[in-house]
Formats: structure tokens, sequence, C-alpha cells
């Protein structure tokens, strides 16, 4: 099972948020503002983005009165921003209590820019992941690794193996950056099944 580390309360929100998403006519890749905006009314709360903010990776997420600010940094890179806001919706949906007047972290779950909560993080991570990949795709890409096009002379310059160029591969086709793509690939998987991938290309 995906998401294993995530309450059954959470995990039924993620699946209540993508049934809206594709009822709604989203595609892949994953339209994240739609996402927003379905998130957004599934939770009775106003989320704002605020794109190119000073710092230069990743977000930070911000109650306030209505709702929820996501601050998203000035990489020029489009998929890490899809990646930051997919990570700060698991924030939203798994990290607070947003039936307050203003949404507060659940006590067990805090996180801040200071003193990560990393188990938190990795989460949310996740989260961002399962929302961006499709399960039934990341099954089926894993189960047909072997027949994944490779086109090898675009990494023989850089010495990159077969099953790193593959693995690139599959999170440019999810917009997702590669070393997150692959992170969350060897949670769900459990790392005896990425290293008998790795002996067997």
């Amino acid at each position: 099972m995906f998401l294993k580390n995530i309450d059954a309360e959470t995990r039924q929100q993620i699946e209540n948020l993508l049934a809206l998403y594709y009822k709604s006519g989203g595609g892949l890749p994953v339209d994240i503002e739609l996402l927003i905006k379905l998130l957004a009314k599934l939770i009775d709360n106003e989320i704002e983005i605020i794109k190119d903010f000073i710092i230069k990776k990743g977000g930070i997420l911000s109650p306030v009165q209505w709702g929820f600010r996501i601050y998203v940094g000035y990489t020029n890179l489009l998929f890490q921003k899809r990646f930051t806001i997919g990570h700060e919706i698991g924030h939203i949906l798994h990290t607070f209590d947003y039936t307050e007047d203003v949404p507060q972290q659940k006590p067990e779950r805090e996180s801040n820019c200071i003193f990560k909560n990393m188990g938190e993080e990795y989460i949310c991570d996740d989260i961002a992941c399962y929302l961006l990949c499709p399960q039934e795709l990341v099954i089926k890409f894993m189960e047909d690794f072997h027949n994944i096009p490779c086109q090898l002379e675009l990494f023989r310059k850089k010495q990159t193996s077969p099953f790193t160029a593959r693995l690139k591969l599959i999170s440019k086709i999810f917009g997702i950056p590669s070393a997150e793509f692959y992170r969350y690939v060897k949670r769900q998987f459990g790392e005896e099944k990425i290293l008998s991938l790795v002996n067997s290309t």
C-alpha cells in the first residue's frame, strides 16, 4: 500500500481530492493550480500562492485568518515549483487542523523552517509524489521497468547507469525532481525491490 505511514483520515482526504480533480476534467501531468483550487473548495478555506518568493528553493506554508498562504521559492524550474506546492498541500492535509478560525498545526506533527520535523517532511514529500504520480502508473512503470525506453547515449558522458537513466525519464514524465522521486519509490517499494532493479539493468 502506498502512503503506509499516513493515517486513514488523511489518506481519505487525499483520495477525495484526487477523485474531485479527475472528475473536474483534470489530466496528466497534474495541473497543480487546479488541484489547489479544488483543495480550497474541499476544505472550505482559501489558499493563496505567492510565487518567486525570496527563498531560492522550497516553500513556506503560512496559516492566516482566511486559510493558507503558500510561498514558493524563486527557482526557475517548473517541476520544482510544482513539487513544492504538492509538498505544502501535504502539510495542509496532514500537519494542520484547518477547522479552527486560524489553522493550527497538530501538536504531534509540528514542523517549522528552523526546527523541522523530518518525519513530517518526508511524509509531505510522499504526499506530493502521490498527488503528482498516479499510483497505478507508478506500479506499472516499476513492473515494466526493463521495457522503458532508455536513451543511453544521452547519459554515457555522465556515466549514468541504465537504472538511473530510466528513473530520471519517469520523473520527467511526471514532472517531479528525480531525487525526490527516487526517495519516494524507495520508501513505497522498499530497498530490496530497488536493489533488484539496479542489479538487473
